[in-house]
C-alpha cells in the first residue's frame, strides 16, 4: 500500500527493492511492520563555502519508522547490524549527553529529540517513543553522505506521522541537497537557494566517484569565490569552465586520490576534487571506461585494492512514503 509524495515519485519508491529490504530488516529486528519507509538523497558539496554548490546523489538513506507503546526509542541500522542502541521513556538526552549514543546513531537521536523541543510551534511530544532502522545506500567508507540525509528521511517521517512542523531553513549544502533539490539541477546554496541548469546527461557528461580505499576523510577547505563562478559557468552552459573550477577548489596532500585525479584528468576528465574520501571528476561519458582503466593502471602497487567507480547525475529529492 502506498502513500503521500507526489505521485511518480512514490510509486518508483515503492518498486524500489531498497525499500523492501529496509521494511523487512526493521521487522526482522523488532517483530513488527514499520508504519513507513521514507527517503532522502545524499548531498554531495562540489565546491564548499559560502555560497556553496551542492548536488543530490542518486543514493542517499532509507529510514523505516514505528511507533512504541511505552515512549522507549531503538535504533538499528543495516550498517551496524551488531551496535543496535536503545534508551527508556524519557531518557535520550541524557543517553546522548553522556555519550552513551554511539556515533552511527547520533543524527537520528538529534533528530527526534529536535523534534521533541517544546519550544517548537508543534512539538511531537511521542517522537522519541519510536523504533527507528536506517539503511544508508552507501558505504561509510566512501565518506559521501554526512547525516544530514538521515535527519532529513527522519523529519519526512515525523512530518507525516505526527503532522511535524518543518524544521527551519537549514543553509548546509547537504541538507538543502537532500530537501531542496530537483533533478538536472545543481543548488547554488547560501541565506537562500538558487536551482542552477546542469543537466549532464543532455550535454553527455557524467560525475565520476572514485573510491581508491583510503583510511580518513580528506579536510574540505573553502572555496573562496569558486562557487559563485561555477554558477556563472553553469549559467552560461560552460561545463569546461566547471571542470577548472573543480580542480583548482583540490586540495592536494593525500597521495592515493591525488594520483587517481591526475590519472583522471590525463585521460579526459574536465577536471576534479576530492570529496569525503573519493575522488570526484567531471568527466564525458565516452571517456568514462578509458578513464577507470587508467584510474586502475595507476594506482595498481599503490593502493591495497583496485578502485572502484560510481558514476551519476544529479538526482532530486523525493517526498515520499513507501509501506
Amino acid at each position: 500500500m502506498i502513500h503521500a509524495g507526489g505521485g511518480a515519485a512514490v510509486a518508483e519508491l515503492a518498486v524500489d527493492p531498497e525499500v523492501r529490504i529496509t521494511a523487512h530488516v526493521f521487522e526482522r529486528a523488532y517483530g513488527s511492520a514499520p508504519a513507513g519507509v521514507w527517503r532522502a538523497p545524499g548531498g554531495l558539496t562540489l565546491l564548499g563555502g559560502d555560497p556553496a554548490l551542492a548536488v543530490a546523489l542518486p543514493w542517499g538513506v532509507m529510514v523505516a519508522l514505528g511507533a512504541t507503546d511505552d515512549g522507549s526509542a531503538a535504533f538499528y541500522s543495516t550498517s551496524h547490524h551488531a551496535e543496535g542502541f536503545s534508551a527508556g521513556c524519557g531518557e535520550l538526552p541524557s543517553a546522548l549527553a553522556s555519550g552513551a549514543v554511539p556515533e552511527w546513531a547520533l543524527t537520528a537521536v538529534n533528530a527526534l529529540i529536535a523534534h521533541d523541543q517544546p519550544g517548537r510551534t508543534r512539538p511531537v511530544t511521542r517522537a522519541s517513543g519510536m523504533r527507528v532502522m536506517i539503511n544508508r545506500e552507501l558505504p561509510d567508507e566512501m565518506g559521501l553522505l554526512t547525516g544530514a540525509e538521515t535527519a532529513c528521511a527522519i523529519e519526512l517521517g515525523l512530518r507525516e506521522l505526527y503532522a511535524a512542523e518543518a524544521r527551519p531553513y537549514d543553509p548546509t549544502p547537504s541538507y538543502a541537497a537532500a530537501m531542496e533539490a530537483r533533478p538536472k539541477r545543481a543548488l547554488l546554496v547560501a541565506d537562500t537557494i538558487e536551482h542552477l541548469p546542469f543537466d549532464l546527461a543532455a550535454v553527455g557528461l557524467r560525475l565520476l566517484i572514485m573510491d581508491v580505499g583510503v583510511g580518513t576523510a580528506v579536510p574540505v577547505h573553502p572555496a573562496g569565490d569558486l562557487a559563485e563562478r561555477a554558477a556563472s559557468a553553469l549559467r552560461a552552459g560552460n561545463f569546461p569552465a566547471l571542470g577548472a573550477l573543480l580542480t583548482e577548489a583540490h586540495s592536494r596532500g593525500e597521495p592515493l586520490l591525488d594520483l587517481a585525479l591526475d590519472a583522471a584528468r590525463a585521460a579526459g576528465a574536465l577536471g576534479g576534487l576530492v570529496i569525503g574520501r573519493c575522488g570526484v571528476a567531471l568527466v564525458p561519458m565516452a571517456a568514462v571506461p578509458k578513464i577507470r582503466a587508467a584510474v586502475t593502471r595507476r594506482l595498481a602497487g599503490e593502493a591495497r585494492r583496485p578502485p572502484r567507480f560510481l558514476t551519476a547525475v544529479p538526482a532530486a529529492h523525493k517526498a515520499a512514503r513507501a509501506l
